[in-house]
């Protein structure tokens, strides 16, 4: 998941913030993979895509 990021110590004063990110980057990764396969846009898409993205924006403000 980190793709060769280094797990910090979670003592470490931004580590929540750090796990945030992580997170974030998860969720874009996802998304990019999702909308990669995507050949045509429909509802159905724009939903999921829309629906990620929300949940991308609410864990970044989280930070």
């Amino acid at each position: 998941m980190t793709n060769n990021i280094p797990h910090p110590d979670p003592t470490w004063d931004y580590y929540i913030e750090w796990h945030k990110l992580i997170r974030a980057k998860a969720q874009l990764d996802k998304l990019i993979e999702f909308i990669s396969k995507v050949e045509n846009a429909t509802e159905d898409t724009q939903e999921i895509l829309i629906k990620d993205l929300h949940s991308l924006t609410d864990t970044l403000e989280s930070i």
